[in-house]
């Protein structure tokens, strides 16, 4: 297994790949290992990581082995992919030779099907040498599945396996706690039970037992070291996002059931099992129906099929967002658990009648297979990325070592953003992003510091670049620019920062997120917008906004200090009962004279992340959040805007 996909994604491996996106985003996280404790896994798009960095090891390990000879990371890490493919098909095939039974020649035969069934099912797709985490879980719980079926007929020699596979997985996603959890001590119950019932009780080896002790203490250890070095660590930010991102609402019953449908009959062939696989399992059924070993062994994963079906339904019915196949892509392990066990007990049945025919079948079989075979990832390889990142070091030049402070506005730039990071470090320049609320996707060390040097540049849209644009992928969508220049300022002009008018995007400068539907929030302890304003005051300013004030039970009040060109102006104070409303401040005549453009800075001392308050998963310190701004002479008798 391992051979073959080297072999087809070998091109890959001596290539200089510089990914993007979640792929990106993951390569960042496993930085942290060169320098600290990786105690996390992939990120979440809820705003946290989940809980373990089995995965995510294994790719360091092969980039710390490797790296050094390839010519990227994403060569080495990618060469831990197809290794960790390699091992979890390997003790698939273990627990299938075990439930074939004590014929050698018969379990020898049927330990190919789970390389069989991946490797056709993964024909013309590539999906088991990719990096993107739906994908690598695949494999495991296939693994897990079949040797949970088979610990269940009393091979419980199989449990430290099976504990193993379940931990990996558990590490790779959080929701396959129940299916890993709740089978588990249903299986150990169920051969508890048994052996007490048996003429001679004598209990259950205690080896096996102790074994899987201490592999489940393994993969619990870093999510123990991670809040006793981080309090209260990833495993807090986990359940209070189970407090908050589940629907009140569950999904219908015949959403349910087609979501389930979609992975045992073809929908797409990323998803659902590739049709030509139910053939060789509906001979497998009818020929295993000859054996009574082979019966129990399919019908032992039946029921474990079936258990992972319901947990998956239920999962279904209450998952948050829309049911999207990547959310559950592990659970086509399942069916093809199914396809893995059923042709293995024809295989059995099989070689029993004629050994030398099948052992020949299924030898032309696997050359046809591996010759006539495409196992190889599409879309790795796109050069939008180094495009970029080489433009940046082109147009840095002997500044390179000053590094760059990238800020975007567009929240579908986030993977390219990752992708350039990752490139530019691997460059030797230091990047950072200006996205404090993006933390989990870009690493704390990733994001911009008040203190950080560097220069700045913008990510747009490419068909916005005009001119303006020193490096530009229309292969992405996207571009690099210098910061635009700050237009004039019209006193008494109306100022929006919402998402629906953000004409007061260009006035922002550091301390401000993205634009939402109730305005801009500030995201650090203080927020700065520049005016250049014209005509010249030849009067005293007065600053007009409508602003929200981030109130919470443990802070009543926020207080805002408002600080023009260095001087104190005015403090805006917010409460529980006024926290959303119009605030003003003078600017004196002398204090707007003192520098060009004028500079607002908004103080806020109380600023304070949702997250750290339980109140959410938002990371962001909020602390005032603008809805418009208007800057009038103090003569102006200028009617508030609706």
């Amino acid at each position: 297994m391992y051979s073959i996909l080297l072999w087809y994604n070998w091109p890959y491996v001596v290539s200089d790949i510089a990914p993007y996106g979640d792929v990106a985003a993951d390569m960042l996280l496993i930085e942290r290992a060169q320098h600290d404790w990786l105690l996390t896994g992939h990120y979440s798009r809820f705003g946290f990581n989940h809980p373990g960095p089995f995965f995510l090891y294994l790719r360091h390990l092969a980039d710390v082995l490797f790296g050094h000879v390839l010519p990227s990371p994403y060569s080495a890490q990618l060469l831990g992919i197809i290794a960790a493919d390699a091992l979890f098909t390997g003790l698939a095939a273990v627990a299938v030779a075990a439930l074939a039974g004590p014929d050698w020649r018969a379990s020898a035969v049927a330990a190919t099907t789970p390389a069989f069934v991946l490797l056709i099912q993964d024909n013309g797709v590539g999906v088991l040498a990719h990096p993107w985490m739906p994908y690598e879980l695949v494999a495991p719980f296939l693994a897990f599945v079949l040797l949970l079926a088979a610990t269940a007929q009393g091979r419980l020699w199989m449990l430290p396996a099976a504990a193993f596979c379940g931990g990996a997985l558990v590490h790779g996603y959080v929701p396959l706690l129940p299916f890993v959890g709740l089978p588990f001590v249903l299986v150990l119950a169920y051969l508890f039970r048994r052996a007490r019932s048996a003429p001679d009780p004598a209990g259950l080896p205690a080896r096996p037992l102790v074994l899987s002790g201490v592999i489940i203490a393994l993969f619990v250890a870093p999510l123990i070291l991670d809040m006793v070095i981080h309090p209260p660590g990833n495993l807090a930010r986990i359940l209070m996002a189970a407090g908050t991102i589940t629907p009140s609402k569950g999904a219908s019953l015949g959403d349910v059931a087609a979501f389930v449908a979609q992975f045992w009959w073809p929908v797409s062939f990323i998803h659902s099992v590739v049709p030509v696989l139910w053939i060789p399992a509906a001979v497998g059924v009818a020929l295993a129906w000859w054996d009574h070993e082979a019966r129990q062994a399919v019908a032992h994963v039946a029921a474990i099929a079936a258990l992972m079906t319901l947990l998956l339904a239920f999962y279904a019915w209450r998952a948050p967002g829309p049911l999207v196949p990547f959310i559950a892509q592990f659970y086509l392990g399942v069916p093809l658990a199914v396809v893995a066990v059923t042709a293995a007990a024809g295989l059995k049945v099989a070689v029993q009648w004629a050994p030398r025919p099948v052992g020949l079948v299924v030898a032309a079989l696997a050359v046809l297979l591996v010759s006539m075979g495409a196992f190889t990832s599409p879309g790795q390889h796109i050069a939008g990325i180094r495009v970029l990142s080489s433009g940046t070091l082109a147009h840095l030049g002997d500044s390179a070592h000053e590094g760059v402070r990238i800020n975007f506005d567009t929240h579908d730039h986030w993977p390219m953003v990752a992708g350039l990071l990752l490139d530019l470090g691997h460059l030797g320049v230091p990047a950072c992003v200006k996205a404090p609320h993006l933390a989990v996707l870009f690493t704390p060390e990733r994001i911009c510091t008040p203190s950080a040097s560097g220069r700045n540049y913008e990510m747009i849209a490419s068909s916005a670049c005009g001119e303006t644009c020193f490096a530009r992928s229309d292969e992405l969508g996207v571009g690099l620019s210098l910061p635009a220049k700050v237009p004039p300022y019209p006193l008494g002009r109306l100022l929006g920062f919402t998402s629906e008018d953000n004409s007061g995007r260009p006035y922002l400068t550091d301390g401000w997120s993205i634009a939402e539907g109730g305005g801009t929030f500030s995201d650090m302890a203080e927020a700065e917008l520049v005016l250049p304003v014209e005509p010249i005051a030849d009067s005293d300013l007065q600053l007009r906004v409508k602003a929200w004030g981030f109130i919470h039970d443990e802070q009543p009040r926020q207080e805002v200090e408002v600080i023009a060109n260095g001087q104190p102006v005015a403090t805006w104070a917010f409460t529980m009962s006024d926290r959303l409303g119009e605030r003003m401040a003078t600017i004196p005549l002398d204090v707007a004279r003192l520098q060009q453009p004028l500079s607002i800075v908004l103080r806020i001392p109380g600023a304070a992340s949702p997250m750290e308050l339980d109140m959410s998963l938002d990371a962001r310190q909020l602390g005032i959040g603008l809805q418009w701004l208007r800057l009038d002479p103090v003569s102006s008798k200028a009617a508030a805007p609706n």
